[in-house]
């Protein structure tokens, strides 16, 4: 059964770092994988990731130490099952709106007594290749990420980071919208939000993490005690390159 790095991270209290995909070529998450990231978000909540891309992406990245995270659509088991069954490391569920979400979330993803997951790993298994070991390790290192993002879900923090999640994650840009500030997540009242979480995160032992915009963003949240987080997409990195290449010989022509 091949490790789960970011659980290892998470357990030895390391920070990790993490990338997102957006798109659904698997050569696409091997380049990323490449680059050194610890884990990858394929994020299937804002993107059309068909089963079979998710699943290819999935087996795609078991040749590295790279873990894969799911982004599920919604917090139902017709979207959690499926992606655990297909091998993924673990899943990030959101719009988490109260600890009774989370509690459903919990039954979907995790195996008895901690929850009430359907059993049928059979690919996460190499076709029932290491069965035993999988049954084993799955509750303990197949992760369930939930990610607070409403203000009715940060009304319960306290509660949420004492059930048995394996992290939760930030997700400042809904919670703006959650509030009326409408992708201003940078307006004070975001960020004593934000704060909030993060130390009742904390305080809980609770493992947290969030989008990094930059590598100061992220230096900051890491000396605030983040364990995974992200900073960087497939699509920023493709955005950012041909814009750059772009100009650099569109001035090349104008200097002719």
């Amino acid at each position: 059964m091949k490790e789960n790095r970011l659980a290892k991270l998470i357990q030895r209290k390391t920070p990790s770092l993490g990338g997102w995909i957006c798109l659904g070529d698997p050569g696409v998450a091997i380049i990323m994988a490449h680059a050194g990231y610890d884990w990858l978000l394929i994020d299937n909540e804002h993107h059309p990731f068909t089963e079979t891309q998710i699943q290819s992406i999935i087996y795609a990245l078991r040749d590295t130490d790279v873990t894969p995270i799911v982004r599920v659509r919604g917090n139902d088991p017709s979207h959690i099952k499926w992606v655990l069954d297909a091998g993924a490391g673990g899943v990030m569920v959101p719009m988490i709106e109260c600890a009774d979400d989370v509690r459903k979330a919990i039954s979907y993803s995790k195996y008895p007594p901690l929850g009430n997951r359907g059993y049928s790993p059979v690919r996460a298994t190499d076709f029932w290749t290491f069965k035993q070991e999988y049954e084993e390790k799955a509750n303990k290192e197949i992760l369930l990420i939930c990610q607070i993002e409403q203000q009715s879900a940060v009304n319960e923090i306290e509660e949420i980071v004492q059930l048995p999640v394996d992290a939760i994650w930030i997700g400042y840009a809904d919670l703006s919208f959650s509030i009326g500030y409408k992708g201003n997540f940078k307006h004070p009242e975001i960020q004593k939000i934000i704060e909030k979480v993060i130390s009742v995160a904390n305080n809980y032992k609770k493992p947290w993490g969030m989008p990094a915009a930059t590598p100061e963003d992220f230096a900051m949240r890491t000396k605030q005690g983040a364990l995974l987080m992200t900073s960087g997409s497939d699509i920023s990195f493709l955005i950012s390159g041909a814009s750059d290449r772009v100009k650099q010989c569109r001035k090349a022509i104008e200097k002719q």
